[in-house]
């Protein structure tokens, strides 16, 4: 701009530069073209040209047309990406975000082995992130103790930690992987509890050769990060560990996970939200439908009009022959009394949870219709309580869906607290308590069974609706937590 300012310009006395070239161009350019000459000369017409007013006039409208285009074009570009960084750092604080690809999530628990409500937890946060958080299906692995096919029982493949640690160390796209710890009592079962509940010596062999930490279903989340992770970096990878509604007392094995876990809810104390099991009508309507009506055909294969009222009743393994004589006396006066089929189920089959065969003597013992109902599958069970008159049972998940169906429930407690702190926290006040004896079955249940119950369906549902928004608050808030790749920054 300098070199082509007016003052410099009026200090050259020669015709005007455009002149002079077309002249040449067009007279005798094209016969001196190439000589030293005709190069000297048009090497000063250039100049010339630079130094012009035509040249000085032309700056003056480009360079601010160009800073105009400059300003719409990148500005808002950069305005977004100043906005992306805002809301991130909105989101977790010192901590930055690369949404794509999304991080793979664990879905750890006692899934390994046919357990009714830890299938229930698999498959309600399972649909939940895909379905409410937006994941996709192949973004999930879920966790065990060892690598196992559940998908006879109603629930998935599951993978050994063991595999899923290696995978996740040497991912580099996804990895490392986030973790849910799924819910139930796991926080109070260390390995030597946990190999105790796999169903036989071959899988309990693969579960030490497999072994990864002293806390099988709440691995710390640590161990899911390259062990080649220089400490000292500026920028240090990180994964999340989410604690999804679980229970009990924690074991000293189990403390680590805890204390390092980015969220935490409770079913039993602050903070406090409900199981996950009570999500299980909301998200599954249609297959357990499906799996209901497949129960009625198992249970009455003669057809509609073969089928009869039935009482679904669970109950953990009985050791002596005489309780199990004083619950066939109970059933019998239920079955008479209510014009029903006692059916008997199993809500697990893990050592120390319900027993075949136990039901098979109980139903020996009994003078009024029963029917043992072998099938182990978790959507097989849930479909059984939705079509029970009333539901008998030991275990807190079997209660739970029936109180999510509005079904007549009662519950044969023992000395664990969990039940009656479910049915004080969350079941209607009017809802019965535990039962203390198996004598008071029928006394007790007469009340919410039949035409005019004590407690109504519509009391029920209000309660169930409460249940499912509180557990959905929690979920929102760690579902936003998880999946995306993340580094923390060293201060």
């Amino acid at each position: 701009l300098h070199c082509c300012h007016p003052s410099i310009i009026r200090q050259n006395k020669s015709p005007r530069p455009s002149m002079v070239l077309r002249g040449a161009d067009t007279e005798k350019g094209h016969q001196r073209r190439g000589s030293p000459k005709h190069s000297n000369h048009a090497a000063a017409m250039c100049l010339r040209l630079l130094f012009s007013r035509q040249c000085y006039r032309a700056l003056l409208v480009v360079i601010p047309v160009f800073s105009c285009m400059q300003y719409f074009i990148f500005h808002p570009f950069a305005t977004r990406v100043a906005q992306d960084q805002d809301v991130r750092s909105s989101f977790i604080s010192h901590t930055m975000t690369y949404p794509k690809p999304r991080r793979k999530i664990v879905l750890l628990g006692p899934h390994d082995r046919y357990n009714f409500g830890d299938l229930i937890f698999t498959s309600v946060v399972a649909k939940l992130l895909v379905s409410r958080a937006g994941f996709s299906p192949d973004d999930l692995l879920f966790g065990g103790m060892v690598t196992v096919d559940m998908t006879k029982y109603g629930g998935y493949n599951i993978l050994s930690m063991k595999q899923i640690q290696s995978l996740s160390q040497e991912d580099t796209d996804q990895g490392p992987y986030d973790i849910i710890y799924l819910g139930g009592e796991a926080v109070g079962c260390n390995f030597d509890c946990a190999v105790k509940m796999l169903p036989d010596e071959r899988t309990k062999t693969e579960a030490r050769r497999e072994r990864i930490h002293d806390c099988p279903y709440l691995i710390p989340k640590n161990l899911l990060l390259p062990p080649s992770m220089p400490k000292n970096d500026t920028f240090q990878m990180k994964n999340y560990a989410v604690i999804n509604s679980m229970g009990g007392t924690p074991c000293n094995e189990c403390k680590k996970a805890i204390e390092t876990a980015d969220y935490i809810a409770l079913r039993d104390r602050n903070p406090l939200f409900p199981d996950s099991a009570v999500m299980m009508k909301e998200l599954h309507p249609n297959k357990i439908s499906e799996a209901a009506e497949e129960v009625l055909q198992d249970l009455f294969p003669g057809g509609v009009n073969t089928r009869q009222k039935i009482i679904a009743v669970q109950h953990r393994d009985i050791p002596t022959e005489e309780a199990r004589l004083e619950l066939a006396l109970a059933l019998d006066k239920v079955s008479k009394a209510g014009h029903a089929t006692i059916v008997f189920f199993v809500a697990g089959t893990a050592p120390n949870h319900d027993s075949l065969s136990c039901y098979k003597q109980i139903a020996q013992m009994m003078t009024e219709p029963s029917i043992v109902y072998e099938e182990e599958n978790m959507w097989k069970s849930v479909g059984l309580i939705s079509q029970a008159e009333a539901v008998l049972s030991t275990s807190l998940h079997v209660r739970i869906i029936a109180f999510l169906y509005l079904r007549p429930r009662l519950t044969w407690c023992g000395l664990e607290p969990k039940h009656p702190q479910f049915i004080a926290l969350w079941d209607t006040d009017e809802s019965p308590r535990c039962l203390k004896s198996k004598n008071e079955t029928w006394s007790v249940l007469q009340r919410y069974y039949g035409p005019n119950p004590n407690i109504t369906q519509a009391a029920t549902a209000i309660a169930y609706e409460k249940t499912v928004k509180k557990y959905l608050e929690s979920f929102d808030s760690w579902s936003s937590l998880v999946g995306w790749r993340r580094y923390s920054t060293r201060s």
